[in-house]
C-alpha cells in the first residue's frame, strides 16, 4: 500500500477523527464486504453453522488459540493433536468443558484426514510450520498459523504457493494488525501526520537473569516413557538431528538456530510487522546488516543475547535490537516492547498498551495525540472466522506474514553469514556447528527480484544464501507427497 498525500492541515485532519480516518477494522478489511456476505451461503462450513476446528500443537500458544476459539459459539473444536501427551490432555481438558466428543491424535497427517476438519491451527516450534501448511492446504483446510510463518525463506515460498494453489483462507498469529490502536497508528503513519518518516526503532527487551534457559535434562528415555510421550526424533523433523534436549523441545526451541532465529523471529515477527505495514508493504530492503552475540548469558542457547539489526530501504531505516539480559531504555525507565516512527513532524510510539503522537516544533510540527490498547486477539480470530465464510482474505494473510517472516529472517541470515565460534569451527554445507556463535553480523545486500543476498563479502554472502535456503534431511522434502522415506 502506498503511503498517502494529504493536503488537508493536520489541525482538520485531528478534527475529522475516527470518522474522517475510516479508522478500525473497516478500514484495512477486517469485515466482510457486502459482496461477501451476499456469498455467505456458499461459505465451506460445516452444516451446523460451526467451524469445525482443529489444532495441532497444544503447547502454550496451541491452548491460548483454542481459549479464543471456545470464548466463541461458531467454533468447535473436534479434533487436537501433539506428540508431547502432557500438552494433549491439557487441551483436551479444556475441550472437554465445553464439548464432550473430540478426537486426539498424535500425527498432524492422520488429523488432517478428517474430513469433518474444516480448519486448523498450527502452533507447533517454529521449523515445524511449514510442512504443516503445505499438508493442511493440500487436504484443503482453512489456516491460522503462528508466526513466524517458516523457519527459511525457502519454506516461506512454499507455504504462499500452497495456499494460493489450494485456494484456503489463512491467518496469520501477528494479531497486532488486528488491534484498533495499532490499525490507528499506521493510518496516522501513513496519512503523514509525523511528516515525513525516515527512522523507525523497534525493540524487545527481557530481564531474564544470566542463568537463562539452564542447560535443559539429556535423559532422552525419561521424556519418551509413557508419562510425557514425547518423540524426539519426530519432533527434530527435516532439521540436523541433535542429542536429547529439553531446552530444544516445547518453548525453548526459539532460542536455538536449527528451529527458529531467537527474538527477532519471536517478538520482532509482531514488531517489524508494524513497521513494515505502516511504512508500505510493497518496499522492500535493499540491504540488511546485523551485529551481535551470545555475549553473557550461561546457558546453552544458541541465538544471541544481544542483536542490532538494521534493514536500509530506499529512503528510511528500520531497526530491531534485542537484550536478552537488560530491559532499561537510555532514560533508565524499562520498557520490553515497543516501536517508533520518527517523523519530520513528530514521532509516535505504540506497543501494546497504545500509542502516542509527541509532536516536534521544527517543519511545522503536529498535534499531540494518544490512544489506549485494547484487544488484539479476539478481533483477530472475529476476521479469521468472517474470512472462513466469506472467503475473502484475511488481515494477515500469507503474503502478509511472508513478507515480514522473510525480512526477519534477513537479519538471522546476516547474523549467520559472519557467525564466529569459539571452537574455530565454520558452516559447512549450510549447516552450523553443534555449538552457539560467540558473535556474529555481516551487511549484505539484497536483490528482491531474486530473493537472494548479494554484494558484500563473499562468503559471508554464500553462507546466508545456504542458510535461507537451507536443504531439507531426514527425508523431508517440500514437494509432495513431503515424506520420502
Amino acid at each position: 500500500m502506498k503511503k498517502q498525500s494529504v493536503e488537508l492541515s493536520r489541525r482538520h485532519f485531528l478534527r475529522r477523527g475516527l470518522g474522517g480516518l475510516a479508522l478500525g477494522a473497516s478500514a484495512f478489511g477486517v469485515l466482510p464486504s457486502r459482496r461477501a456476505a451476499a456469498l455467505n451461503a456458499a461459505r465451506r462450513v460445516s452444516a451446523n453453522d460451526r467451524i469445525q476446528l482443529a489444532v495441532i500443537g497444544t503447547g502454550g500458544m496451541g491452548r491460548a488459540n483454542l481459549g479464543y476459539a471456545l470464548q466463541r459459539d461458531d467454533i468447535q473444536p473436534i479434533a487436537l493433536c501433539d506428540i508431547y501427551q502432557r500438552n494433549l490432555e491439557r487441551g483436551a481438558q479444556m475441550v472437554a468443558q465445553k464439548f464432550p466428543d473430540f478426537e486426539r491424535y498424535k500425527d498432524f497427517r492422520e488429523l488432517l484426514e478428517n474430513k469433518d476438519v474444516d480448519a486448523v491451527v498450527i502452533a507447533t516450534s517454529d521449523h515445524w510450520h511449514c510442512l504443516c501448511t503445505l499438508h493442511a492446504a493440500d487436504a484443503g483446510k482453512d489456516i491460522y498459523c503462528e508466526k513466524p510463518l517458516s523457519t527459511t525463506i525457502a519454506e516461506g515460498h512454499a507455504m504462499v504457493d500452497a495456499v494460493k494453489r489450494n485456494k484456503v483462507v489463512f491467518q496469520g498469529g501477528n494479531m497486532q494488525r488486528s488491534g484498533a490502536h495499532f490499525q490507528e497508528a499506521v493510518q496516522l503513519v501513513q496519512a503523514g501526520y509525523i511528516g515525513k518518516v525516515a527512522r523507525v526503532e523497534t525493540w524487545s527487551h527481557d530481564n531474564t537473569n544470566l542463568d537463562g534457559i539452564g542447560m535443559g535434562e539429556d535423559d532422552q528415555a525419561k521424556y519418551e516413557s509413557d508419562e510425557y510421550g514425547a518423540d524426539w526424533e519426530f519432533h527434530q523433523g527435516w532439521v540436523e538431528h541433535r542429542p536429547f534436549n529439553t531446552n530444544r523441545w516445547i518453548y525453548n526451541f526459539r532460542w536455538f538456530l536449527e528451529y527458529s532465529g531467537g527474538k527477532i523471529t519471536d517478538w520482532g515477527a509482531h514488531l517489524v510487522d508494524i513497521a513494515l505495514w505502516a511504512m508500505g508493504e510493497e518496499n522492500q530492503p535493499r540491504r540488511v546488516s546485523a551485529q551481535g552475540g551470545k555475549y553473557l548469558m550461561r546457558d546453552n542457547r544458541t541465538t544471541p543475547d544481544t542483536l542490532e539489526c538494521a534493514w536500509e530501504f530506499d529512503d528510511y531505516l528500520i531497526t530491531f535490537t534485542n537484550r536478552v539480559w537488560n530491559p532499561q531504555l537510555l532514560d533508565g525507565s524499562v520498557s520490553d516492547h515497543g516501536i517508533v516512527f520518527y517523523g519530520t513532524q513528530g514521532l509516535l510510539r505504540v506497543d501494546r498498551g497504545g500509542y502516542e503522537v509527541i509532536p516536534f516544533p521544527n517543519n511545522g510540527g503536529c498535534e499531540a495525540r494518544k490512544m489506549a490498547g485494547g484487544p488484539i486477539s479476539e478481533p483477530h480470530w472475529q476476521n479469521f472466522a468472517d474470512c472462513i465464510r466469506s472467503r475473502e482474505k484475511t488481515i494477515s494473510n500469507v503474503d502478509v506474514l511472508h513478507n515480514t517472516t522473510r525480512v526477519c529472517h534477513m537479519g538471522t541470515c546476516a547474523y549467520v553469514a559472519g557467525a564466529r565460534f569459539a571452537s574455530g569451527a565454520t558452516m559447512q554445507d549450510g549447516e552450523l556447528p553443534d555449538e552457539a556463535p560467540v558473535s556474529g553480523g555481516a551487511m549484505l545486500e539484497w536483490d528482491d527480484a531474486a530473493q537472494r543476498f548479494i554484494g558484500g563479502d563473499a562468503e559471508m554472502v554464500e553462507r546466508a544464501n545456504q542458510w535461507a535456503y537451507r536443504a531439507y534431511k531426514n527425508g523431508w522434502s517440500l514437494e509432495a507427497p513431503y515424506r520420502t522415506v
